[in-house]
C-alpha cells in the first residue's frame, strides 16, 4: 500500500508518496497543475504499482483548486480522500513540533496522516447537492455586494441631502430609490416642482407617495446644509451605483428563481420528499431549506442530530481545567450560511410557530437573553429538520417537541 500526499495550489502541485512502513517511496516532487502534470503523476504512480488499489490519495480540501485534481483522479478509479485543511495543520503541529511550513512538508504531512487511519474524511456531496451549494454561496456574494454598494450610497446622501431621511426613511424602497435616481443631491430637488416629482413614482406599484409629500420633500431640501460643492461627481456617483445596484438585485431575482426551481424539480425520491416534509414546518422557509440542504447535503449521512448540530457549529465554547469550567460563545466553527439561515429562520418561527413561540417566551422568562433564546431556538430547529428529513415525516409538533410538553 502506498500513501500518497498532495499538497495543492494554483499553478503547481507538490506529491510525497510513502510506502506501508511510512518510508519515502521516492523522493517528493512536483506537478503543474494541468493535465500534463496530472498525467505525469498517474505515470509516476503506475511506475510503483499497476492497481489502483494499492494508492491511497489524499489532498485539503481547498475549494478551487481541489476540486479538479479530485474528480481527476476519481475518474481513474484512485481512492481519493478529501481532508480538512484544520486537521492537516493541527496535525503538522504535532508532528513537527515546530513552526516550519513549506509545501513540501505539508505533502508529506498529508501522506503521513492518513497511513496512520486518524483522520476524518471530508463529505462529498452530489451533484444536486452541490450545485445547490454553488448557487446559495454566489447569492450570499450578491447579497455582500448589495450592502457595499447601499453603504456607499447612504454614505453619499448623507452629505448631498442629509434631510430626506425626515421624509423617506428608507432610501432604498422603490419609490425613493426612483426619486434619489432622477434627483440625486438636494440642489436638484430644489429645482423641480412638485408634479414633476409625482411623475417619477406614478408607474410604481404600492406606493404611498403623494403630492403633500413631494411638496414638503422640495420644501426639506431647500433648507439643506448642502451647497453643492462636487455636485455632478456625487450625482454620478449615485446614479452609477444605483444602476449597478438594480441589477444585482435583479441577478439575484433570476438566481432566487433558479433555485426554487431546483428544488422544485430534483427527480431524487429522498431529496424531494424531504423538502416536501421540511415545508409542513410553520417558520422555516424554502431559503432555509436550500442553505442547510446545499451546505450540508444529505441530511441521512450524520449519525445523530448531536451530530448534525456539532457540524453546523451550533455549540458553545467550553474551557475545563481542575475545578476551572467556563462555557464561552458560539463556536466560530461550523457552517456559517447555515448557521445564518438557522438563525433567521428561528426569529420567524417565534412569531409563526406556536410551539417554538412558547419555547422562546420560557427560555426569556428563565433568565436567557433573547439572542441566547433565539439560539436555543436556532438548535431545535436543526434538530427538527434533521429527523424530519432522516426519516420522512411531516412536522408534528407533539413528537418532534415532546419534551417541552406539560
Amino acid at each position: 500500500m502506498y500513501y500518497v500526499g498532495i499538497d495543492v495550489a494554483k499553478d503547481k502541485h507538490y506529491v510525497c508518496i510513502l510506502d506501508e512502513d511510512t518510508q519515502l517511496a521516492c523522493k517528493a516532487f512536483w506537478i503543474y497543475s494541468d493535465c500534463v502534470g496530472l498525467n505525469e503523476l498517474v505515470k509516476r504512480l503506475y511506475d510503483l504499482s499497476l492497481t489502483c488499489d494499492d494508492f491511497i490519495l489524499a489532498v485539503e480540501s481547498t475549494g478551487a483548486f481541489s476540486e479538479n485534481i479530485y474528480e481527476y483522479l476519481t475518474d481513474l478509479d484512485f481512492k481519493v480522500i478529501l481532508l480538512n485543511s484544520y486537521q492537516t495543520a493541527k496535525y503538522r503541529d504535532f508532528s513537527t513540533m515546530k513552526k516550519v511550513k513549506n509545501d513540501s512538508i505539508d505533502a508529506y504531512v498529508i501522506a503521513e496522516l492518513i497511513a496512520t487511519g486518524k483522520y476524518k474524511e471530508s463529505h462529498i456531496s452530489s451533484e444536486s447537492y452541490h450545485t445547490l451549494k454553488v448557487l446559495n454561496r454566489l447569492k450570499k456574494s450578491l447579497n455582500e455586494k448589495i450592502k457595499t454598494i447601499q453603504r456607499e450610497i447612504s454614505t453619499v446622501m448623507a452629505i448631498v441631502n442629509p434631510e430626506i431621511n425626515n421624509i423617506l426613511p428608507n432610501i432604498f424602497t422603490k419609490t425613493a430609490i426612483a426619486i434619489i435616481k432622477e434627483y440625486p443631491t438636494a440642489k436638484d430637488l430644489q429645482e423641480t416642482t412638485p408634479k414633476k416629482l409625482c411623475k417619477v413614482f406614478r408607474n410604481i406599484k404600492g406606493n404611498n407617495f403623494n403630492e403633500d409629500k413631494a411638496k414638503a420633500l422640495i420644501d426639506i431640501s431647500k433648507d439643506s446644509i448642502y451647497l453643492g460643492r462636487a455636485r455632478d461627481a456625487r450625482s454620478l456617483m449615485i446614479t452609477t451605483n444605483i444602476n449597478i445596484l438594480e441589477l444585482i438585485v435583479q441577478e439575484k431575482t433570476l438566481l432566487e428563481h433558479e433555485i426554487k426551481i431546483l428544488i422544485d424539480e430534483n427527480q431524487d425520491d429522498n431529496f424531494s420528499n424531504g423538502v416536501e416534509n421540511l415545508r409542513t414546518i410553520p417558520g422555516v422557509a424554502d431559503k432555509t431549506i436550500s442553505a442547510i440542504l446545499g451546505e450540508c447535503g444529505d441530511l441521512t449521512r450524520f449519525d445523530s442530530a448531536k451530530a448534525f448540530i456539532g457540524y453546523l457549529g451550533l455549540y458553545p465554547t467550553q474551557y475545563q481545567s481542575g475545578n476551572s469550567h467556563t462555557i464561552g460563545r458560539l463556536a466560530k466553527r461550523g457552517i456559517p450560511i447555515a448557521k445564518h439561515a438557522l438563525y433567521m429562520s428561528a426569529v420567524a418561527s417565534v412569531l409563526h410557530n406556536e410551539q417554538l413561540r412558547k419555547i422562546f417566551r420560557d427560555k426569556v422568562s428563565a433568565g436567557k437573553s433573547k439572542k441566547e433564546a433565539l439560539i436555543i431556538i436556532s438548535k431545535k430547529i436543526a434538530t427538527m429538520i434533521y429527523s424530519m428529513f432522516k426519516y420522512n415525516k411531516p412536522y408534528n409538533p407533539n413528537r418532534v417537541l415532546v419534551s417541552y410538553r406539560k
